[in-house]
């Protein structure tokens, strides 16, 4: 379907001068500018204009003054009157009225845009506190101007919750083609909350994986010293002694055999090889935290 565009021509505002001359000025401008316009006249308007101010202009024809292009014949002549006339009419109530409007929305505009400056500001330095990699900030050239995001980039190969992200390509990139960046930029912040996300998550190729929540909990759990393996009857069995279960050998804790297996794998977690006294009864291998996996939950 064929699209139509159609201009609509706005209606001048209606003047509010406040100077008691304006009737006055009004009907000689408009005599002047019945018939052709003589040549000489412009250039006269144009110099009142420069000479007087925008200000002036506007208190004279009781309207914003946006240039002699852009105003109506009789509007200009009006200014050639005034001028001879020696007048100094004041700027209408309405339109300083409408200057302190524009002004306060402006100002609360540009406290909005410093807000958010500064929340992505910390937002990037936060991301980066745990950065193992540089990282460098450069903008998208294929949209230039104002809205050009600013993308997250290292010089290495990185991985994070997405996968691999290749070196030299902003973090966010999943396109085959990717995009052409500019060069870095000196203390410039990321703009692109996909690359910020994936900063804050990146770690180097032959990092381990970080913890997830539960993995996490479970360390901490570790680490407060009530994670034991008993010895009973046809095995071992890992146990939270902090609390008591109802399902059998209940009265050792609840069991963890599992999930803590998994991160003595991982090597963040391993058992002592001696037996110590538990905090409810009995002995067994108490479970502590390895280097790494202290560095894990610290991460």
């Amino acid at each position: 379907m064929r699209r139509r565009v159609v201009t609509i021509t706005l209606p001048t505002p209606p003047a509010e001068a406040e100077y008691p001359e304006y009737d006055q000025v009004r009907a000689e401008a408009e005599r002047r500018s019945r018939g052709p316009l003589d040549r000489q006249a412009l250039p006269e308007m144009e110099a009142v204009a420069h000479r007087r101010g925008h200000d002036w202009c506007t208190a004279v024809i009781g309207r914003t003054f946006g240039g002699v292009a852009y105003t109506p014949t009789t509007d200009t002549f009006m200014l050639l009157v005034a001028d001879e006339m020696g007048l100094e009419p004041p700027v209408p109530a309405r339109i300083l009225e409408a200057r302190r409007v524009f002004d306060e929305h402006r100002a609360a505009d540009q406290a909005r845009r410093e807000r958010v400056r500064e929340q992505e500001r910390q937002r990037w330095e936060l991301a980066l506190s745990t950065c193992p990699v540089t990282v460098t900030v450069r903008p998208n050239l294929n949209r230039g101007g104002s809205r050009s995001l600013l993308h997250a980039v290292t010089d290495v190969p990185v991985r994070s919750s997405r996968g691999v992200h290749p070196a030299g390509r902003a973090l966010c990139e999943h396109k085959r083609n990717p995009r052409r960046l500019g060069e870095p930029i000196d203390g410039a912040v990321a703009t692109c909350q996909s690359c910020v996300r994936y900063v804050a998550e990146i770690r180097p190729m032959d990092a381990p994986k970080p913890p997830t929540s539960a993995e996490r909990a479970l360390l901490r759990l570790i680490a407060t010293g009530v994670v034991v393996t008993f010895h009973v009857r046809g095995g071992s069995t890992i146990r939270d002694t902090s609390q008591l279960s109802r399902a059998a050998w209940g009265h050792l804790g609840r069991k963890l055999d599992s999930a803590v297996q998994k991160l003595e794998k991982k090597g963040w977690a391993r058992p002592d090889q001696e037996r110590s006294a538990t905090q409810r009864a009995g002995s067994g291998h108490l479970w502590r935290l390895t280097e790494a996996g202290t560095a894990a939950l610290e991460g």
